[in-house]
């Protein structure tokens, strides 16, 4: 079948896609692993096999298969990071699904697919087990006599911005995801995808994400998220697993037993073992990129981490972490991932007597696939407002003292830190009473900056006009 599948051609394993009537989902695990096991006979039966990584993903098989109606089995097997297996399974059965999944396709589509596809459960089997089954399924006939082609939802333009770090400070992680997400809508850069994956991404570099405020004992699940507890808790066991089993490695395996001169290393004991003895070491550092390994093809499948490097140190009491990704999805991937390293935080913190302080994770490539970006348009759309966070650097008093402009600036307990002032009937005198505080760098956040250049215009024009001035009030 010539061009077939559409979506995600780079990233699938193909049989016989002429004769075959099966489909294999391999959620997280690598399609590998199953390929491996398909001899010549079985190919004409195999048509296709992928992977999954987020809910997401769905519309993506059910538009390939639909394109292909001679696939009347999907069996999904693997293991399931992001609960998009148990997504799959809830909507085959009910129809139900939480996003904006198949928008703009008439229901008539997707209830034939779901009465004429058979989804078949394999998570948790072998790789031997699953081959076993799909050597028993028969042959049956094209769900549809007519392949059918959906409209693409279509994607807004960007706009021009610098090249390099953006920041995003926030409270929680949801708070974080959305600025996130909005920054790389606007201002994201089209890239191509390396040709194992195909498509294209919005790229931005050196996406820097500060979280002060989230407690992972009771952690701040939006409703915009895509995942819930469940899956949380889910991704942990994961994350926090030092076997990494059939995969080519996980975050648990480099961080809690990295090989290193034939010996098994837990990187997380040896940065708390650094900061118990002296807090302020700056080798508290966990190194998860192996050179021997993922500077090569060493290791079938082929696949390298994304988190390459976790560093801790301790300031006022608290430990401060910081992550490091070269690659981060940050839509289907980000927000898991800031939750397991709060975890992981809040767990050294633990062990070393410590308060838990900021979480900064670094994404150098900071990402969101093609297939993606409208929904996180819309989870943008849906709940960027501007959340209320102070600036850290401190507060800004501006007052009119006779005819001076007055700016106190104050500690975030409320001390005097310095005052500033500027006679009012000079011409431009809030600019340069703004010049001064620009150059002394008092203020770390654009809102707060925009609010006190607009509270001293407003003092400016009182001093002029003999009118009275009182901060975030009227003119009188």
């Amino acid at each position: 079948m010539v061009n077939w599948p559409k979506y995600y051609k780079e990233r699938l394993w193909l049989g016989d896609v002429d004769s075959g009537f099966v489909g294999v989902v391999t959620l997280w695990t690598p399609v590998e692993v199953f390929s491996s096991l398909i001899d010549d006979q079985l190919k004409k039966k195999v048509s296709v096999i992928g992977q999954l990584h987020t809910k997401r993903g769905i519309e993506s098989v059910f538009k390939n298969v639909w394109l292909n109606p001679k696939i009347r089995y999907l069996v999904l097997s693997g293991e399931d990071g992001c609960g998009a297996g148990d997504a799959l399974v809830e909507w085959m059965k009910t129809g139900k699904i939480k996003s904006l999944f198949f928008d703009g396709i008439k229901k008539k589509y997707v209830d034939i697919f779901r009465k004429k596809v058979e989804l078949i459960d394999m998570r948790g089997k072998n790789g031997d087990e699953v081959i076993e089954v799909i050597k028993k399924l028969r042959k049956r006939k094209p769900f549809s006599l007519r392949r059918k082609t959906f409209a693409e939802s279509e994607i807004s333009g960007n706009f021009s911005s610098e090249n390099s770090v953006f920041r995003v400070s926030a409270e929680t992680i949801g708070e974080g995801w959305v600025q996130v997400l909005d920054l790389i809508v606007r201002f994201g850069r089209k890239v191509p995808r390396i040709h194992v994956y195909g498509g294209y991404e919005r790229v931005l570099l050196d996406m820097a994400v500060v979280i002060s405020g989230e407690n992972i004992a009771n952690p701040k699940m939006w409703s915009f998220f895509q995942f819930n507890k469940d899956d949380l808790r889910a991704y942990f066991r994961s994350f926090f697993m030092a076997d990494r089993g059939s995969e080519a490695y996980t975050y648990g395996e480099r961080l809690f037993a990295y090989e290193a001169g034939g010996k098994k290393i837990d990187q997380v004991a040896e940065m708390a073992k650094k900061l118990s003895s002296f807090a302020h070491n700056k080798g508290a550092v966990a190194v998860l990129w192996q050179p021997e390994i993922d500077n090569f093809p060493v290791r079938k499948p082929w696949r390298t981490p994304c988190l390459t490097l976790v560093q801790g140190f301790c300031m006022e009491g608290k430990l401060f972490v910081t992550a490091y990704f070269r690659s981060n999805d940050m839509f289907g991937a980000w927000p898991q991932n800031a939750f397991a390293l709060r975890k992981l935080q809040t767990e050294v913190a633990k062990r070393i007597g410590k308060k838990v302080g900021d979480l900064t994770v670094i994404s150098h490539c900071a990402f969101v696939d093609e297939a993606n970006i409208v929904e996180a348009q819309s989870v943008v759309g849906k709940n960027n407002r501007l959340f209320c966070q102070l600036d850290p650097r401190g507060n800004l008093l501006v007052e009119v003292i006779d005819d001076d402009l007055v700016v106190k600036h104050l500690s975030g307990e409320g001390e005097l830190v310095a005052e500033y002032r500027q006679h009012g009937k000079v011409k431009k005198a809030a600019e340069k009473m703004l010049e001064k505080l620009l150059k002394e760098k008092v203020v770390s956040r654009v809102d707060h900056g925009m609010d006190i250049a607009c509270q001293l215009t407003r003092a400016e024009m009182a001093v002029k006009m003999g009118l009275k001035f009182e901060q975030d009030k009227g003119l009188k």
